[in-house]
């Protein structure tokens, strides 16, 4: 170890602090990118510059037509001890509402940092970025690999950790068994979460025959047949809730979220379709073995209604098993003593997240994987004027540091 600055959280946060102007400015190279799903390319080169300026290696590996970027610091090989700061290059598109500064117009006021993608989750990057910075600046002598993992197009498909994973089984990049992850979405940074639930949004369409609404019995009006579907839903929501609640998640959930049908410019017009999108939780029972009790109850369901004369059809977005982790698991120990210790919020939480992100794709592979822990706040998520406080970005580059360095033994 050669290190010059000396590990204590006092030299550390004076370190970071020093650099304080250069971390903002980070963020706001980030923020002024835009890189909404499916444009993240431009991103992925930034991250990787930036990386390679610092004397990080850096990979950009294909995905899709773009980029997943990765960093990596450590004396350690494909088959060493590995840390994962993962994490998305992606944001949603800016709210309709107006911006007071623009989504792509970073300002910093008020000891904010204002822009899209500032909490969800570009701070983050920063964080882990200038946590890979520290360790190889300060030459230390890490008995593995700290790899930073920003991936695509996590706020629709997660094809992007997918590809990743995908990439490193291939080319033996990862040993699963010796490697844990810990994802970078925003909790404020008092709570880290261990597991989410799974998640299918559900389209439903019904189509039948339309006609005159003044003769409905020489049409099939989708729309009380829709209506009963729901309803049967509900129904099966609340046996759910008795047979397939967990102690962590609660119980399971199908919520209407949309419904489409008619004209209201058409006061007596019966239509011919209706459609529902249905946002659906399931727990561990109902999620285990890629959603198979869930897609068979769903299945039952919707042949109770068929019907002669209608047509039901389901199609299902996005579907992602849940992940859980135990909190007596060695990494999430570790970053449960970085937060109540390391960064001295004595009141943190354990919690579960009823959203899903791409911690399910690391587990699946068989890597113990935290749910997530993130300089970002909650709130501003998918928020008009997203911010993220300097304290945070700050903060941020502490916890990923400290994780790796209590990770990695350097510091007990």
């Amino acid at each position: 170890m050669n290190a010059t600055v000396p590990l204590t959280r006092e030299a550390v946060a004076a370190w970071v602090a020093e650099r304080r102007d250069e971390i903002i400015q980070l963020l706001c190279d980030m923020i002024a990118v835009d890189s909404v799903t499916g444009n993240e390319g431009p991103m992925a080169e930034l991250c990787a510059q930036w990386l390679r300026d610092h004397d990080i290696e850096a990979i950009l590996q294909p995905a899709k037509d773009r980029f997943n970027t990765i960093g990596i610091v450590g004396n350690g090989d494909t088959s060493s001890d590995t840390l994962i700061l993962s994490g998305h290059l992606d944001t949603v598109p800016p709210n309709d509402a107006p911006w007071t500064y623009g989504p792509w117009t970073p300002t910093v006021t008020d000891d904010k940092v204002f822009g899209l993608g500032a909490s969800d989750l570009h701070a983050s990057i920063v964080g882990a970025y200038y946590a890979q910075h520290f360790i190889q600046s300060q030459g230390l002598d890490l008995p593995g690999r700290l790899v930073s993992a920003f991936t695509i197009e996590e706020e629709t498909t997660g094809d992007g950790t997918i590809a990743f994973m995908d990439w490193a089984e291939e080319t033996k990049f990862l040993d699963p068994a010796k490697t844990v992850a810990v994802v970078t979405e925003p909790t404020d940074m008092d709570h880290m979460c261990l597991g989410n639930l799974a998640s299918s949004f559900l389209i439903l369409k019904v189509e039948g025959l339309g006609g005159h609404g003044s003769r409905p019995h020489l049409a099939k009006n989708p729309l009380p047949k829709l209506m009963s579907i729901l309803k049967g839903f509900e129904e099966m929501q609340a046996r759910w809730a008795g047979l397939y609640g967990d102690p962590d998640f609660g119980n399971p959930t199908c919520t209407p979220t949309s419904v489409q049908a008619g004209d209201l410019e058409r006061t007596n017009v019966i239509p011919q379709i209706a459609r529902a999108i249905l946002d659906c939780r399931p727990t561990p029972p109902l999620y285990a073995d890629d959603l198979k009790l869930f897609r068979s109850e769903v299945a039952a369901l919707l042949a109770e209604h068929e019907e002669d004369g209608f047509t039901i059809t389901m199609e299902e977005l996005y579907p992602r098993e849940g992940q859980k982790l135990d909190r007596e698991h060695p990494i999430a120990q570790t970053v449960w003593k970085v937060i109540t210790e390391d960064l001295g919020k004595a009141d943190a939480e354990f919690r579960y997240n009823p959203a899903g992100n791409d911690a399910v794709f690391l587990a699946q592979r068989g890597i113990a994987t935290v749910n997530k822990i993130g300089p970002g706040h909650l709130k501003m998520a998918h928020a008009v004027d997203e911010y993220c406080a300097i304290e945070n970005l700050l903060a941020g580059v502490e916890l990923y540091l400290w994780i790796a360095l209590r990770h990695f033994g350097l510091v007990k």
